[in-house]
């Protein structure tokens, strides 16, 4: 009898859960949800749903998109708790950029960039996408507080850059962390841990041992190569519009003076040859409303609109996002305090970072 009323009153709560927060969305938004590319997504075959999309392209006109990357770049989400997105960051930011580029009302993009970097692999797709895109249109990084390593990464293909004086930006370099433990286990406790491989490099970096010297040699060159992939794709998106040999020359040789994990304050990255302009997040608007208004031949506009990026989920798949964001949290654990004061790359063990610490 309980369960049944118990189960009653759950049902209950999760209708007037819903009913409100619909109701605090007519109230907030005061009109009709505007019909998007992806509000109709799952109707991607339907003729109807096409027919849609190009009404909706029709009535918006020509705009801009911006889009926010923050905080650290990696593929797997951090626990957000009730409230929390299922997908990290920059995952929410690749899919901007491949809407910004598949949708032709959209004539240019304002990256927002607010990062210390992250994972290599994640890095590389955000700059490969930004890549495509500055192909088709132009595209504007702005720089917050911080766009280092794998946040300059994503940024250096942009077609321009516009940093606030004080950011913190550059540290070019890869970095791997690892933990060594042997002394303690063996001197301390008197434990000791045997590891059957199959080839010698199976447990690199082994925290229950000493490193060998070959292994620091194999690792090192891993980060060599890491790193001619990183400063290789700074060169070529810092200079791949510069036709005069003797100048791309100039500032490759400026840009790879910097290249050694150094941070760098706007200004002087500017000097360097990091940054283009020196402003705010209005000056970068106003910069890429002119570059497209340019590339496009736009006349007759003063400005372009710039709206950030939105998949404009429908209520109810916003509320199943939610819930189940929701069981993920419980199930692992809820909130981690190690997560706050371990650093980025000690959470990421015995892999190469782009990240600055």
């Amino acid at each position: 009898m309980n369960d049944k009323l118990n189960t009653k009153l759950i049902s209950t709560g999760i209708l007037v859960f819903s009913i409100l927060a619909l109701v605090v969305g007519v109230l907030t938004l005061g009109k009709a949800p505007e019909v998007t590319e992806a509000s109709i997504s799952a109707g991607e075959g339907n003729e109807s749903s096409q027919l849609l999309k190009a009404l909706n392209r029709k009535m918006k006109g020509d705009w801009l998109m911006k889009i926010e990357l923050s905080g650290p770049i990696m593929m797997e989400a951090e626990s957000g708790g009730l409230f929390g997105n299922s997908e990290s960051n920059a995952v929410s930011a690749r899919k901007a950029l491949k809407t910004a580029l598949e949708d032709d009302s959209i004539k240019g993009v304002l990256l927002a960039i607010n990062s210390p970097g992250g994972t290599v692999g994640m890095s590389q797709e955000l700059n490969r996408a930004v890549t495509r895109l500055e192909k088709k249109k132009p595209v504007v990084a702005y720089f917050g507080d911080v766009a280092a390593s794998g946040g300059y990464y994503t940024a250096c293909a942009a077609t321009k850059i516009v940093s606030n004086p004080g950011t913190l930006t550059g540290s070019i370099g890869v970095i791997i962390s690892t933990l060594n433990f042997r002394q303690l286990m063996e001197n301390k406790l008197g434990v000791r841990g045997y590891t059957i491989k199959s080839g010698k490099f199976k447990d690199l970096l082994n925290p229950y041992r000493d490193v060998r010297q070959d292994e620091l040699a194999l690792i090192q060159t891993l980060i060599d190569k890491s790193y001619d992939q990183f400063i290789g794709a700074v060169l070529e998106g810092r200079t791949r519009h510069i036709t005069d040999e003797s100048k791309k020359a100039e500032l490759s040789a400026r840009i790879r003076s910097v290249a050694d994990g150094r941070i760098l304050i706007g200004t002087e990255a500017q000097r360097m040859g990091l940054v283009d302009e020196i402003g705010d997040g209005v000056d970068a608007y106003e910069l890429l409303n002119k570059m497209a208004k340019e590339r496009f031949k736009i006349k007759g506009k003063k400005e372009l609109p710039l709206e950030n990026y939105s998949d404009s989920s429908s209520f109810w798949e916003s509320l199943i996002s939610v819930s189940a964001s929701a069981l993920q949290h419980k199930a692992s654990g809820g909130f981690d305090p190690l997560k706050s004061v371990v650093p980025f790359s000690m959470q990421y063990p015995n892999q190469p970072l782009w990240i600055m610490e």
